[in-house]
């Protein structure tokens, strides 16, 4: 159990060791009776009792030399001697196990306790540090431009808790270097960062970003003045398709809406095109869609956006093949898109931009859109 000493020029660690003289002895070193080796350096404080009699340091002995008890008069044989030797270290020293270097129990400081440098405890085992008081508080680093860190020691893995001072971030990473594999950071606007998806019990956490909606045909309407019309095919084999003729000679629309999620960012969307054909044409389809947005107590006469077409996608040459566009550009919502607003969205067929020669059917569209919150609280 380690002890404040009484050394006036560091942290005593305290000993106790147990001689029996032999006749004629004046010095004592070694290991004692428990086998243990007197250790204490030179010139610091050594309680000496002679057969349970407290010596005089100034008159009885001196420690003048490393681990040794000197100057004692001649001892008679089998005399008792008890040395309490009170040992120091300082920053960078190492301290062994023998020297006191093992806590078997908590260290607990009522007062302030600053170490500047590097401090090793080689075979040490501490149990507990408690820091008491009103507010606790452990700090690491001067306020400087460096970094600072704990490193926890791990058989098979080590891993860091650290403040990446160049960054302004807190990290958490493998290994003991920091910031090269840095797995959480939390920069100085409390945002948290994630090297990798964040998981739960092993899946994946829904989080901001890309989300899709599938609108189905049978979801659209045809316009009122040159719309698509709706249709129903039985084939062969397998589902019969709901979907929107779109005429080969002229340009035809459709219509649907959408009320988006509140985590949606109220910015742009994307979207893909699936249709068919029945025929054996490969001519290409060129598909376009626009929208506008509509707040509470706003006019639903409102006129849509600028129509942003897919790039056109050729037909297989086999009929009722399926058909998917690539994912458009951007398309911009009209009427300044915000929380809870009813957001109508006309798709069309541009047949001055293509060259298929029938009607094309549409089976729907893929919306893409993007959340800035993981969910709609």
């Amino acid at each position: 159990m380690p002890y404040l000493g009484r050394s006036t020029d560091g942290f005593g660690v305290r000993n106790r060791f147990f001689f029996t003289a032999s006749a004629g002895d004046t010095s004592v070193s070694g290991n004692d009776a428990n086998g243990r080796a007197l250790q204490f350096d030179d010139g610091l404080y050594a309680d000496v009792y002679l057969n349970g009699v407290l010596l005089d340091p100034n008159v009885d002995y001196n420690t003048s030399t490393a681990n040794t008890v000197a100057g004692l008069s001649a001892l008679s044989a089998n005399d008792r001697l008890e040395i309490i030797a009170y040992d120091t270290f300082t920053v960078g020293d190492v301290v062994s196990a023998g020297s006191g270097g093992t806590f078997g129990g908590a260290i607990s400081m009522s007062s302030t306790l600053a170490v500047s440098g590097a401090t090793t405890l080689t075979g040490g085992i501490v149990n507990g540090v408690t820091i008491n008081g009103t507010t606790p508080t452990l700090t690491i680093g001067d306020a400087g431009a460096e970094d600072t860190k704990i490193v926890f020691d791990g058989n098979a893995q080590d891993f860091h808790v650290g403040l990446d001072d160049s960054a302004d971030d807190l990290v958490i990473g493998v290994g003991s270097a920091l910031g090269t594999t840095t797995a959480i950071a939390v920069d100085e606007n409390a945002v948290v960062n994630f090297a990798n998806t964040p998981t739960v019990a092993s899946a994946a956490a829904k989080s901001a970003g890309k989300e899709t909606i599938w609108v189905p045909a049978n979801a659209m309407y045809g316009n009122t003045t040159n719309g698509a019309e709706a249709a129903q095919t039985e084939l062969g084999n397998g589902p019969e398709l709901k979907t929107l003729a779109f005429d080969k000679d002229s340009d035809e629309f459709a219509q649907f809406a959408v009320a988006f999620p509140k985590s949606w960012n109220e910015g742009t969307v994307t979207f893909q095109a699936f249709f068919t054909g029945n025929s054996t044409n490969t001519g290409n389809v060129a598909w376009k869609l626009a929208g506008t947005a509509l707040a509470d107590n706003g006019s639903l006469n409102t006129a849509f956006g600028t129509a942003v077409q897919a790039t056109v996608k050729a037909h297989s040459g086999t009929a009722y093949d399926l058909d998917v566009t690539a994912e458009s550009g951007a398309v911009t919502i009209a009427g300044s898109p915000s929380t809870d607003e009813y957001v109508f969205f006309e798709v069309s067929r541009d047949v001055s931009a293509d060259d298929f020669s029938s009607d094309a059917l549409l089976l729907g569209i893929k919306l893409f859109f993007t959340t800035d919150a993981g969910n709609d609280a």
